[in-house]
Order: C-alpha cells, then sequence, then structure tokens
C-alpha cells in the first residue's frame, strides 16, 4: 500500500506530534510505503529511509492555492490512499482519501468570522469526500456529529498515544536541562499554547491565592513564543506575582521531560481539546495532575488525576493545596497517573489507522 500524507503542520503542537509518530509508527511496520508533502524546510526533507518518499508544498496554508496545487501533485504521485491529518482535503483528488479532524476548535473559539467560515467549508467537505473521518476521542465525535450529522457515518475513533521517552527522569538525571532552564526548587508546570481556550487567566487568579500559602512555589509555562506571553504577563503583574511566573517558550522533548519530572504538580486548566497530549505527557512522567472535569480530560486523565468541576477555581485551588502539602499524596497520584498513561500506545493508534486505510481502500474498489 502507499500512502500519502500531508505533513505540512509538522512542526505544529498536538498536531505535529500526532504526524511524526503517525509516520514513525507506519515506517516501524516497514510494509508500506509513505509519501509525505511538506514545507520547503520541514524536518522530514531530512527523513531518511527506503520506504519513505518526501516531497515539497509550497502553497500556504488555509490558503486557495494549496486546493490545487497539492492535489495536483498527490494525483501526480503513485499513492493508493491520502490522508489529510488535519481537516483540508483538496479538492479534485483522485484516491480515496482519509481525514483526521482533532476537534472543531475553529468554530467554538474562532480567530474571527472569516476563519469560522473557512474552517466550516472545509470540515464538511472533508467529511463528505474522505472515505473515514479519524478522530481522537470520543467528546471529538460528538462535537463533530452534532454539527455535522453525516459525519456519523463516518467516524472512526482512535485515540493517541504517548512516546516512550516520557518517563519519570530522576532529579539527578534531569540537573542539566533544570540549570539551563533555570527551574525553581518547587513550581507547578503547565504545558501547551496560551490561547484563550486555554484558561491561563484563571489559572494565574488561582496561582494567586496558592503563592499566598507557599510563598516558596513558582508557576513554569512553557508553549508561547515571547511575542504570545505579553497578556499573561500583564495579568501576572497586575495581580503582584510576574516574579513567581517563569516563561521557557517552546521546549524539546528532553527539557519537556525535564519540566515534568521536577514539577511538584502539573496544571491544566484547559476548557477545550480535541485529546490533550500535555496531561498524558506528565501522567507518564509521573507528576500529578489537576485539570477541569471539560472535554476530553476524563477519556485522557480518567482516573489517572484529579479532575475538578469546570471553572471551579475553589475546587482547583484545593486539590493543588492537598497535593502541594503532601508529598505522599503526590506519589500516589504519581503512580496513578503512570498507570493511566500506559493505556495510550502508538503502535495500537498506528495499527487502526492501518485497518482504516485498508478498509477505505476495499469501499473504493482499489483492493
Amino acid at each position: 500500500m502507499k500512502i500519502g500524507i500531508d505533513v505540512r503542520k509538522e512542526a505544529d503542537g498536538g498536531i505535529g506530534r500526532y504526524i511524526r509518530n503517525l509516520i514513525a509508527g507506519l515506517l516501524r511496520v516497514d510494509t508500506d510505503d509513505v509519501f509525505a508533502w511538506s514545507k520547503p524546510l520541514g524536518k522530514f526533507q531530512e527523513l531518511k529511509h527506503h520506504r519513505f518518499y518526501p516531497g515539497i508544498e509550497k502553497a500556504g496554508l488555509y490558503s486557495v492555492s494549496e486546493q490545487v496545487s497539492l492535489a495536483r501533485k498527490v494525483n501526480r504521485s503513485p499513492v493508493d490512499i491520502f490522508h489529510a491529518p488535519h481537516y483540508i482535503v483538496p479538492v479534485r483528488l483522485r484516491p480515496p482519501s482519509v481525514v483526521t479532524i482533532h476537534d472543531v476548535i475553529h468554530l467554538v473559539y474562532p480567530k474571527s468570522p472569516l476563519h469560522k467560515s473557512y474552517a466550516y467549508f472545509q470540515i464538511k467537505h472533508a467529511i463528505k469526500t474522505a472515505g473515514a473521518v479519524i478522530t481522537p476521542s470520543a467528546f471529538s465525535e460528538r462535537e463533530l456529529i452534532r454539527r455535522f450529522p453525516k459525519a456519523s457515518e463516518k467516524t472512526v475513533i482512535i485515540k493517541y498515544g504517548i512516546e516512550k521517552r516520557f518517563a519519570q527522569r530522576s532529579r539527578e538525571a534531569t540537573q542539566g536541562e533544570a540549570k539551563r532552564l533555570h527551574l525553581p526548587e518547587k513550581y507547578l508546570f503547565y504545558a501547551g499554547n496560551h490561547k484563550p481556550h486555554k484558561n491561563l487567566n484563571q489559572l494565574l487568579d488561582i496561582c494567586g491565592e496558592v503563592f499566598k500559602k507557599y510563598p516558596d512555589l513558582f508557576l513554569v509555562l512553557t508553549g508561547a513564543p515571547e511575542s504570545e506571553q505579553g497578556a499573561v504577563y500583564r495579568q501576572a503583574k497586575q495581580l503582584g506575582i510576574a516574579e513567581k511566573v517563569i516563561f521557557t517558550g517552546n521546549l524539546d522533548n528532553d527539557a519537556l521531560v525535564a519540566c515534568y519530572s521536577q514539577a511538584l504538580v502539573f496544571v491544566f486548566p484547559s476548557l477545550y481539546e480535541g485529546f490533550g497530549f500535555p496531561p498524558l505527557e506528565a501522567m507518564a512522567c509521573r507528576t500529578p495532575v489537576v485539570a477541569f472535569d471539560v472535554a476530553t480530560m476524563p477519556e485522557v486523565v480518567g482516573d489517572g488525576g484529579i479532575l475538578v468541576p469546570r471553572e471551579d477555581g475553589a475546587a482547583f485551588f484545593g486539590a493543588l493545596d492537598r497535593l502541594v502539602s503532601d508529598p505522599a499524596l503526590r506519589r500516589q497520584w504519581g503512580k496513578k497517573g503512570e498507570e493511566q498513561a500506559r493505556m495510550f500506545r502508538w503502535d495500537q493508534t498506528v495499527e487502526k489507522h492501518l485497518e482504516v486505510y485498508q478498509r477505505v481502500l476495499k469501499e473504493a474498489g482499489k483492493q
């Protein structure tokens, strides 16, 4: 089977992690050829494997040109099936296709009415065109079907996995990264972008109260360049806790593992997720997790972390208070989280993707 994949979002947060692990898994199986189209300077251009064939797509994401240009490249290639790992499925695509729709965040929290309209049209087109629609959670499936009822005929839930590199590391093993990042002795950790649905404004309010009780505690935030830190920093300054908030910017995996492993608690106040890699990674590193009981958190975190009612700041504070003050309780929740994380395996994720590809090809009469 020759599989074509659009990998132009390889450098993104959650979607990028999904793309990178999916391709790595497909190549480990080593029975199918993978054709991938990335941006001109994409890292996949450097990947060497006897079954991997990289191509370049210069058209910008969410552009009119990508609809024509990418379709032309795919149609001229020998691929049997095309996988869009985001909701962009080019028009006039000849091979059967599969699309992954991680969530409908662009409809729930749109940047603008224009962005919302474009996302709605593209998702609707993707559902109509693709032979199967992969989504990572029951929550995302419900959100999708609620807005696009016809999706119910095509959706397949395939949960994502956790990379083996995410595991608890000792303080000695991570001291180099900790020193480089200037990590404090005691801190709460958040990993993710700083978009509105991540709800960092409420997290800062909660931390303002936590710091009053634990003055030696800090909050370490990652996942955003300096240009996106302004609003968070201004609020921290207004609350009088700016010196307690540390911005690391985007981190590589080794640095992330160090941050997870040394944190007292991983905090995840997000109100909307299609999946949620950060809390899963934290649990794999045996770091206790506190999150709101919303969206996909019951599926991803489950019984492996402390989930409190949506936007209940007092309950969130209470959970942090108990964990920060009780090392034994932190160890208990760390163990529970690690057990929960073991349920998410990339080899199983890839195997189920291959089953979907084969089914779609069979239904299209190509196999």
